[in-house]
Order: C-alpha cells, then sequence, then structure tokens
C-alpha cells in the first residue's frame, strides 16, 4: 500500500480505528506530495480528515518539515508570519503591527515578514499597506536575502516562496473548508529566524504553535535551534497583540515549552503621534498606539526573555518614533 494510501486509512477509520499520523510519517507524505508522486486529491482528503478530528503538533511539524526540505532559507533574525489580516469596518484598525515591524527592524533587528494576499475575503492585509511605510515586497528567497541586508526588513509573499503551499491554502476556496495547511505556513519560518511570534485566533491553538516550534527545534539537532518562539492570541488571529485583553502567552525556550498569564495593559499618559501613515482616523490614534507598543513588546520578549524591560523599550521607541514626526532611529 502507497505511503499516502496508508496515511488516510490511519486518520480516516471509525473513530476506535483511527489515530494521528506521527511526525516522521507526516514528513514523509509531505515529501512525496512535493517531489508529485500522488494527486492533490489525496493530499486534500488526507488534510481534510486530519482537520475534522484537529491537528497534532507531530502532523503539523512533519508537514512544516516536508515542505522546506528542499528550500533555501534567508538570513533573519525574526520570522514574523502575516496570513491572517484584519476585518474591513471592524473595530480592530488598521494593520498597525506594520508599524511595530517596522520600529523594530529600527532597532537594527533583521524581520522577515511573510503572508499571503487572499482576494476573495473581506479582511485587510499587510501586503496592501506596505508602500505606506516603504516596506519592499521581494520577488524570491534572493532577493529578500539583499532588501534584508538592506533596509533590516522584508516582505515575501507564500507564493515567491512556496506556490505549491499557496495552492494548498487556496483549497479552501475548492473545498470550503480550511485545512492543518492554515497552521503549517505559519510555522514555516523560511528565514530559519531564531526568535519569532505567531499569531492565532481559536482556543488551544496558541499551545499548539509552541508545541509545534518545540518539535521542530528538537528534530534540528542543533540546526533549527530556536532560542524564543512567541505564540499568542493576536487580533482577528492575525500576529499582532491585542492591548484590550488578558491573556496566556506560550513560548520556547531551553527545551521547553512556558506560557505565561498577562493582564491587560492600557495606559492613560501613552503617547500619540501627530499623523499616522496608515490613514489611521484620529479617534484610534490611542487604540493604534497601545497596540503598535503591545506588538512590539511581544517582538522584544521574543529576543529578550524579560516582559517589563520589552515593555520599557517599547515604549521608548514609540516616544522617539512620536517625537520624531514618525521618522523613527535607533534608540540606544
Amino acid at each position: 500500500m502507497s505511503l499516502i494510501k496508508e496515511c488516510i486509512r490511519t486518520v480516516g477509520r471509525g473513530s476506535r480505528g483511527r489515530g494521528p499520523l506521527t511526525q516522521e510519517q507526516a514528513r514523509q507524505v509531505m515529501e512525496q506530495f512535493v517531489a508529485g508522486e500522488f494527486d492533490d486529491d489525496q493530499m486534500a482528503m488526507l488534510l481534510m480528515l486530519i482537520r475534522v478530528r484537529d491537528e497534532t503538533p507531530e502532523e503539523i511539524a512533519g508537514f512544516v518539515e516536508g515542505l522546506k526540505a528542499s528550500q533555501q532559507p534567508v538570513r533573519a533574525d525574526f520570522d514574523w508570519p502575516l496570513y491572517a489580516g484584519k476585518r474591513v469596518g471592524a473595530t480592530s484598525g488598521k494593520p498597525w503591527h506594520l508599524l511595530a515591524a517596522l520600529l523594530l527592524a529600527q532597532q537594527g533587528v533583521k524581520v522577515f515578514l511573510h503572508g499571503d494576499l487572499d482576494k476573495e475575503s473581506d479582511r485587510i492585509h499587510a501586503r496592501d499597506y506596505l508602500q505606506n511605510l516603504n516596506i519592499s515586497q521581494a520577488d524570491s528567497l534572493e532577493q529578500a536575502q539583499q532588501i534584508i541586508g538592506r533596509d533590516n526588513i522584508v516582505y515575501l509573499s507564500l507564493e515567491s516562496f512556496s506556490p505549491l503551499a499557496k495552492r494548498m491554502l487556496d483549497w479552501k476556496h475548492r473545498y470550503g473548508l480550511r485545512t492543518p495547511i492554515n497552521t503549517v505556513i505559519r510555522a514555516m519560518n523560511p528565514s530559519d529566524a531564531p526568535y519569532g511570534m505567531r499569531g492565532s485566533f481559536h482556543p488551544g491553538f496558541q499551545e499548539l504553535h509552541a508545541q509545534v516550534e518545540h518539535l521542530l527545534a528538537r528534530q534540528s539537532s542543533g540546526v533549527r535551534e530556536y532560542q524564543r518562539m512567541l505564540s499568542f492570541k493576536g487580533q482577528g488571529g492575525e500576529a499582532e497583540y491585542n492591548p484590550k485583553v488578558s491573556q496566556t502567552v506560550w513560548w520556547v525556550e531551553a527545551d521547553q515549552v512556558h506560557s505565561c498569564y498577562l493582564p491587560e495593559f492600557m495606559d492613560k499618559e501613552i503617547p500619540l503621534p501627530t499623523s499616522c501613515p496608515l490613514e489611521t482616523p484620529q479617534e484610534e490614534w490611542s487604540l493604534m498606539a497601545h497596540t503598535v507598543v503591545d506588538t512590539l513588546t511581544a517582538a522584544l520578549f521574543a529576543i529578550g526573555g524579560d516582559w517589563q524591560q520589552a515593555r520599557d523599550k517599547a515604549m521608548e521607541c514609540w516616544a522617539f518614533y512620536c517625537q520624531s514626526g514618525g521618522t523613527g532611529e535607533v534608540v540606544s
């Protein structure tokens, strides 16, 4: 029996006989799919069956390894996946996380942004606002390496570094159901960066992402040894921290999965800018400021490991950004 049929039988049998794939099975079946050894419908069936009973960390980690097996990574410090987007007309506002990413890059951190533009969704995507902040978009991994070396920040679309993953992601329009590929692409880390963060919406996925990162780090045998990967409930599922909610954040550090409960923090004295390059209405500037500071705090925590120090640094960066009229420079 072929591996794909064996995997479909494993996850698709009756409730008493079915079970999850091992990490090794998931890796091998994805590698065979990448090699064109079976068709889309068989892989889609496997993913749909897994989605019905919820994916395991081992399955996601294996799929990530299978997709990345033949890729050459870009050298970067921070991995920032942006796939959810933000709802049009909702109170969540513009993609303010882009401003946080730019401020992080201005501190000398090489930030690798990657995402997808779903033209059939009713969401605002980061890719729509890159020009507002003069963030360059690359067309390939090679070009991304050149840009990030020059600007410390770059955006690369999913179809530019993994056309197959983009095709799989778009199966949701063909079949009307999301698959585990939505979780897989957030963990792909095209730059093999040692730091990063993942936003997700549904309960339980924050811990799932941390467990996936733990498995990937352990499997790498030092080649992909993460320092800290942070996972939290993002605004609408995006990798943007919501300052209006208290939540538990998860991260991987020293070969262990950690978690910490963080209360909401809204500072009435937070500085406000004189304008917003993302065309945010003035009545939303306070929420924008808190979102940028909290998102930047999360990123700096992923790098440094101390939440209060990260918040102090984020506030310093934001205050300087406001004082400089939106230009921003390195804060020593």
